[in-house]
């Protein structure tokens, strides 16, 4: 399962369904990666968001078992694609990217992603 950006950031900073997306990711723990694009993408609303803890957050999403994959010619292909295409912000391109490259559902809060052709997991979003 790839873990988009919006899933991180709802649990580092509790926000509205980080319960549900911590037990997600506690459920798929070995099973989750995340692409180093959408890494850059935490660490930096870590840093801006929370300065006197980033260090210390970026430590725990290092440490917490997802497999962090840097972004391979095809993906980059296929993240251009649908930029194009797509709604999509550059990170949630790259979480779609390696999603269809490893045939992966992604978890995310971003409704963006909810008319992809990959698996989309999410709560319900009112």
């Amino acid at each position: 399962m790839v873990v988009d950006t919006s899933a991180i950031l709802a649990v580092f900073f509790n926000e509205a369904h980080a319960e549900w997306a911590a037990g997600q990711m506690e459920a798929r723990a070995g099973e989750l990666s995340m692409s180093t694009v959408n890494l850059a993408e935490c660490l930096i609303r870590l840093r801006d968001r929370q300065p006197q803890l980033a260090d210390a957050l970026t430590e725990e999403l290092l440490s917490s078992g997802i497999r962090f994959v840097p972004p391979d010619v095809e993906q980059s292909r296929i993240a251009a694609d649908a930029r194009l295409r797509l709604p999509l912000n550059l990170g949630d391109c790259f979480a779609y990217a390696l999603a269809k490259a490893e045939g992966a559902d992604i978890l995310t809060l971003d409704r963006d992603f909810a008319r992809l052709d990959v698996g989309v997991v999410m709560p319900r979003l009112r």
